[in-house]
């Protein structure tokens, strides 16, 4: 019960619990307006809330997310079941689609010429808006130009839920993958998977399963995947990368040794540290991966635990580093090499320990 409070404690800082969100048409008119398309298998419970029940059937929605005219770059101001659109992320406008081919066609008519889509797979600790809330800041912050869609696990949303998470991220598998499919028969010609936290499990295990029935999926449809502070074991992620024919390139993970979480993920299991908290890279020389070390970038009085999407200094070096924002999350391999600080090659792989200067 000790590490269960002492987890809670660390964790509340850096993951809202956000149980119902209203949709609120006036917020159009308030803030940034950002189209966030999503995916979910959360069960629609009797109060019409996509809650934390688990659904087998996928479910596809647009929303119109508004974000507050005022606040701090990377910052995701919470106004649970009573918004405040001026200083708050809102639900604007919510739009469910009754078949996969209407869902297809909304999607088609948001691309840009380069018809990219960016699917983000949020981590543990998550309600239905904020998994929206996220990707619709990192698309308003770094600018990024591609289609956004959000897969919505049924997260249990609550500090005290990471074994539901855990079970529910297993169950969310079948799901991710048919929201993958569907967006590639959108007729996108870049797919990036983003994945958070325990989110980065999911995606690897998904991947997996689609690559044991396919091989070679993965490469052939996916132009990135970005793992951002995934909670995976080493070992099950060196199990998972076998079964790939070939990794997508390039394939990031952003790391932190600063990384309260993922610290507090690996002493629940006895462990040194987590895929995202690694230190030495050794173990996997023979994977072409760029490991992005962030640590520098830490916050005295958060968790560190989404410092990619939430560093005020890192997100204005990303979009500083002539236009690197776009190049991680759209593909082109060697991007991190841009980044300033210290660069290690092993074999395969690349680690680049990031640094707020510039040096080399």
């Amino acid at each position: 019960m000790r590490w269960l409070i002492i987890g809670a404690l660390i964790f509340v800082g850096g993951c809202s619990n956000r149980t119902d969100a209203p949709v609120l048409p006036r917020a159009l008119n308030i803030g940034d307006n950002q189209a966030v398309f999503v995916g979910t298998t959360r069960k629609l419970d009797e109060t019409g809330v996509y809650g934390i029940g688990r659904s087998s059937d996928l479910q596809l929605l647009e929303l119109e997310i508004s974000i507050p005219p005022k606040r701090t770059l990377g910052s995701i101001s919470d106004g649970f079941d009573k918004p405040n659109p001026t200083k708050d992320f809102v639900i604007a406008a919510q739009n469910r689609f009754a078949k996969p081919r209407d869902f297809q066609t909304a999607l088609r008519q948001s691309f840009d010429a380069q018809r990219e889509v960016t699917v983000f797979v949020h981590g543990y600790n998550y309600s239905f808006s904020d998994s929206s809330f996220r990707l619709a800041q990192l698309a308003h912050d770094l600018e990024l130009p591609s289609t956004m869609v959000s897969y919505s696990w049924p997260s249990r949303g609550h500090v005290l839920g990471y074994e539901y998470d855990s079970d529910s991220a297993l169950f969310a598998r079948d799901g991710l993958q048919e929201l993958l499919q569907t967006v590639k028969a959108s007729g996108a010609s870049s797919i990036v998977l983003v994945a958070h936290s325990m989110g980065g499990n999911l995606a690897m295990e998904t991947l997996r399963q689609m690559e044991i029935k396919e091989p070679g999926w993965s490469a052939e449809n996916l132009s990135s995947v970005v793992l951002i502070s995934p909670d995976i074991n080493v070992d099950v992620f060196l199990s998972q990368a076998r079964a790939f024919k070939k990794l997508p390139e390039p394939f990031i993970v952003f790391k932190s040794r600063a990384d309260k979480a993922l610290k507090f993920s690996a002493r629940l299991r006895w462990e040194e540290a987590r895929l995202g908290s690694v230190e030495d890279i050794s173990e996997f020389a023979h994977l072409p991966i760029e490991f992005v070390d962030v640590t520098a970038f830490t916050d005295a009085g958060g968790g560190n635990h989404f410092t990619a999407g939430s560093s005020p200094a890192l997100i204005a070096l990303l979009k500083s580093a002539g236009r690197l924002d776009r190049q991680f999350l759209s593909g082109e391999t060697g991007s991190a090499g841009l980044l300033p600080g210290r660069k290690r090659v092993l074999r395969n792989a690349t680690q680049i320990i990031v640094s707020p200067g510039r040096d080399r």
